[in-house]
């Protein structure tokens, strides 16, 4: 039993050295970094890869370990040098931003590349380290934001230097730029791309629809052939872009990452397909008729391939495949054209451009090409012209069957103008969301600087119109920050919610509740039009407040709040005017109070 007792103390002494040797190292790297990388005031959107050093770490390693070895990160020399390709070793990322303004900054951290299947992010300052997770194999409830490309939001306080620390996962090809972009950029970004991705999605499904009915319309398995050739490679996309486990299968985790090279070698496999019936190679071509039989025959053995081997190999397998795949179908119908088969020529066009596509793809992942938006997306562009092209050719061939096609046209358009609404409804409902996330704060729900903006300025144009002032609360919360020492950031979080709960309670039809910044509060009233009623505001917030708010521990915590209010003058056009009353009498209301006499 004393020797059971000794093992455990010595046990206990050195887990206790071990952290405490961890949190050395964790303090004392942090002035070893770079130069900070300071935050633009005109800009909306940084690039953080010419400031980034990287490192090739492995599976056992910690924070606390890189951080102790700032000698082993690398300097970022060029864009490409982020562009590692298939490794199987996590990639270390790390730089340092400082926010030089006078004000709290509100920032994004985004990655271009989607298919990265886990990033952990790690935030670290002097006082505070946070931890935040991310990547497509997350399901959008578990994300810290839950957005197609991988991001994280990021605070910073005036003068406040944070330094990034980033490890990148991934089975698929690590291309590892990122940016810093405000809300405003990030959430325009994010519907730009939605917009497009949505048409071309769209257009893939109307298109795969189109000859689905075409099939079930004239009995050629050409149109069927060609339909699950579009099926399955917008299966590969949706998972590669992001947007499968965004909307669909984030719940399959790491399972949904074999989604894409099952998707592009299944795609393979029924274009090599569609290519045999399309350019009815056993009649005109019977040598490359077998040859291309024998290659479908590996494309299925690769298809049972990816679903069996790690997920590293199948990319491999996939990206070969791929590359053969186009490359064989190109050639043969090159032949084709040559020997006048009815079609092949605008074959040759069309899967032209979609070796293109597939080739930059290729070199992409492998490291060879540098990630730009051509590179990004050259096999969107190139399969959306190539599926375009084919689709005309298929027209073309069949055009002794106008009568039938005409009627499959009309079933087309419903099918069509149905998706179009579908997308259109998806679009609008994402806009919304984006919109909220615009105006509203993401931690209180109640409004931001920028959605308070918006309502002052409609609230200052009944206003003028009604001839009745506004008034405006400025509330600051008292000995907050205790209680974040001694119970830390997660209660302060939750102390903050409960407070805005409050606030919005409090408040009438007619008010706007805001959260200004950090524990600050604002109230915009367009019906008080007296000093009495003002006050009588201030009382129902104040009292409000300062109830003792219960936390998860058992523990009660009362906070205080000081409170400066204004009404509109004459003179006040815009909120900045009311803020800066406001402002003025919260700080004469503070100084009162630190010269109140304390009782003996």
């Amino acid at each position: 039993m004393a020797g059971a007792a000794r093992h455990r103390r010595g046990r206990w002494r050195y887990h206790a050295a071990a952290r405490l040797m961890a949190m050395l190292a964790l303090f004392i790297a942090i002035p070893a970094a770079a130069e900070p990388h300071p935050l633009p005031d005109g800009s909306a959107v940084l690039s953080l890869d010419a400031a980034t050093r990287f490192y090739r770490g492995s599976r056992e390693s910690t924070l606390a370990d890189v951080m102790a070895r700032p000698e082993a990160f690398s300097a970022t020399a060029q864009r490409g040098d982020l562009h590692f390709g298939y490794t199987r070793q996590p990639i270390w990322l790390r730089t340092e931003v400082v926010n030089e303004s006078d004000e709290p900054k509100r920032w994004f951290v985004q990655f271009e590349y989607p298919f990265l299947e886990r990033i952990t992010l790690h935030i670290v300052t002097a006082q505070r380290h946070e931890t935040l997770v991310g990547g497509s194999t997350l399901p959008r409830h578990e994300r810290p934001l839950p957005y197609r490309l991988p991001a994280f939001p990021l605070s910073l306080a005036p003068g406040e230097v944070v330094t990034l620390f980033a490890q990148v996962e991934s089975a698929g090809s690590m291309m590892l730029s990122w940016n810093l972009m405000t809300p405003e950029a990030f959430t325009d970004h994010d519907t730009r791309s939605g917009f497009w991705l949505a048409t071309y999605f769209g257009m893939l499904l109307a298109l795969g629809l189109y000859n689905l009915l075409l099939f079930s319309g004239l009995r050629e398995r050409v149109f069927l052939h060609y339909a699950l050739f579009v099926f399955s490679f917008t299966l590969a996309i949706l998972s590669f872009n992001g947007l499968g486990p965004l909307m669909f299968w984030g719940h399959l985790g790491e399972l949904g990452t074999r989604l894409v090279p099952l998707g592009f070698t299944l795609a393979s496999a029924m274009a090599t397909r569609f290519a045999q019936s399309f350019l009815q190679t056993a009649t005109h071509q019977p040598r490359w008729h077998r040859l291309l039989g024998a290659f479908r025959l590996w494309c299925w053995l690769a298809v049972f391939g990816v679903l069996i081997i790690s997920t590293r190999w199948a990319m491999h397998l996939m990206d070969v495949t791929g590359f053969t795949a186009a490359l064989l179908l190109l050639l043969c119908a090159l032949h084709a054209s040559l020997s006048r088969v009815p079609g092949a020529r605008l074959f040759v066009l069309a899967w032209s451009i979609f070796l293109v596509g597939a080739g930059v793809f290729a070199l992409r992942n492998q490291g060879i090409l540098p990630s730009n938006f051509l590179t990004l997306h050259g096999i969107q562009i190139g399969s959306a012209l190539e599926m375009l092209l084919l689709s005309f050719a298929l027209a073309a061939r069949f055009n002794k069957l106008k009568r039938l096609r005409e009627k499959a046209q009309v079933r087309m358009l419903n099918t069509l103008k149905r998706q179009e609404s579908l997308l259109e409804q998806k679009v609008a409902e994402r806009t919304a969301e984006l919109e909220t996330l615009a105006n509203h704060d993401m931690l209180t729900g109640l409004l931001n600087r920028n959605g308070l903006a918006k309502q002052a300025r409609d609230a200052f144009s009944r206003s003028r119109r009604n001839g009745r002032p506004l008034a405006l609360l400025m509330l600051d919360l008292d000995d907050f920050k205790p209680i974040n020492d001694r119970y830390g950031h997660d209660v302060g979080d939750r102390v903050l919610q409960q407070v805005a709960r409050r606030i919005a309670q409090q408040a009438r039809d007619t008010d706007h509740c805001a959260r200004y910044g950090g524990d600050e509060f604002i109230v915009l009233a367009e019906t008080v039009d007296s000093s009495q009623g003002l006050r009588e505001i201030e009382a129902r917030l104040a009292d409000t407040i300062r109830q003792p708010i219960q936390l998860e521990n058992g523990h009660r915590v009362c906070i205080g709040v000081s409170i400066g209010s204004c009404l509109s003058r004459p003179g006040d056009r815009q909120l900045g005017d009311l803020l800066r009353h406001a402002d003025q009498a919260m700080y004469a209301r503070k100084a009162a109070k630190s010269e109140k006499p304390t009782k003996p």
